[in-house]
């Protein structure tokens, strides 16, 4: 038994130390930052990330140190990653804005379906676990609402917890589908972030096919397929052509 503690207690030992090392990377980051040496700060968020530490504020300070050298690929790469954890991030969608306008190419979208948008926007807003975290409390209050109505003895109250646990089944089923949704997402949309200052893409994935566009750092595209070196890639505006690999970073 005392065995068992001992390595309860040294694994937790060496977990805060892990995450103290961790703070204090992130603490000396955020000061080079602040007297704007920001290559070293650099360095240090990418160190962090390294350790397998992924949080909306690293890519957050990331992107800022970025984008204050004028690096437009990276600013926008990691504003872009800060918002997969955290969409709603007005911080972030504020200076994405500000990167965006340093690009070149200006891609107008295409008119998209409205509710479809919607829905995708909806289902966008929140995480994957987010989502998942909200079908359970939905589904436990469901519960609830359902034991209350089995055990009510006035007709009202009755009535009323009928009413309401059956709007809880709903929202409940609501929040799975969302998570499903989103995990479908996440699967099926692709993104990438053009990281070559310029790049001539080509209408079939070889080097010797005609040239379809050129694009320039920044621009953010989907992928649609992979083949060798190659990805097939859609613009904002419907426009689709191939790409070497190693001009893109995939989100």
């Amino acid at each position: 038994m005392n065995y068992i503690f001992t390595v309860i207690f040294s694994l937790g030992a060496i977990f805060s130390n892990a995450q103290d090392g961790l703070d204090n990377a992130f603490a000396k980051a955020n000061k080079a930052y602040t007297a704007e040496k920001y290559e070293i700060a650099i360095a240090g968020y990418n160190q962090i990330l390294k350790e397998n530490v992924h949080s909306t504020e690293v890519y957050f300070n990331l992107a800022n140190a970025h984008y204050k050298l004028n690096h437009i690929a990276p600013a926008i790469y990691n504003y872009e990653k800060a918002l997969q954890l955290d969409p709603n991030n007005q911080d972030v969608l504020t200076n994405l804005r500000y990167a965006n306008q340093m690009k070149l190419d200006a891609v107008e979208a295409l008119p998209k379906d409205g509710f479809k948008e919607w829905f995708k926007s909806v289902v966008s807003s929140y995480s994957i676990d987010t989502w998942a975290y909200f079908s359970i409390v939905a589904g436990l209050l469901t519960i609830l609402l359902l034991i209350l109505y089995v055990y009510a003895q006035v007709a009202g109250k009755k009535r009323l917890f009928f009413i309401l646990s059956m709007l809880g089944i709903l929202v409940t089923l609501f929040f799975i589908y969302a998570a499903f949704a989103a995990v479908n997402l996440k699967e099926t949309e692709r993104y990438a972030i053009i990281f070559d200052s310029e790049v001539i893409t080509r209408i079939e994935p070889r080097s010797t096919a005609e040239t379809a566009l050129t694009l320039h750092e920044g621009t953010k595209v989907a992928i649609i397929e992979t083949l060798d070196d190659w990805a097939h890639v859609q613009l904002a505006n419907g426009s689709k052509s191939w790409i070497p690999l190693d001009a893109i970073k995939e989100l």
